[in-house]
């Protein structure tokens, strides 16, 4: 049996990421955009090959060093512009 995922439940909660996560092909379509290679690119070189490790953890409950490395991110002058076109991107 599957254990519920607060954080799953969390954002089915949010109306936009509720629409993605009911659009396979919105979903496929914002993942493969290139805002989303640019930010992926960004949190890799940011996190100095440690992402993938962050990321997991984030996934068992603990998430701070992912948010560690996405305030990194996000106070960088291009971290804020790929995240802002990502958000511009997901609203359409």
């Amino acid at each position: 049996m599957n254990k519920p995922n607060p954080d799953l439940d969390a954002l089915k909660k949010d109306p936009q990421a509720a629409r993605l996560l009911n659009d396979p092909a919105a979903l496929k379509s914002l993942l493969s955009s290139p805002e989303t290679q640019k930010l992926m690119a960004l949190l890799n070189q940011s996190a100095g090959g440690s992402l993938q490790g962050a990321a997991q953890a984030a996934a068992k409950g603990r998430p701070e060093a992912l948010i560690g490395i996405l305030n990194q991110v996000m106070q960088s002058r291009e971290g804020a512009s790929a995240v802002e076109n990502l958000k511009k991107k997901a609203e359409k």
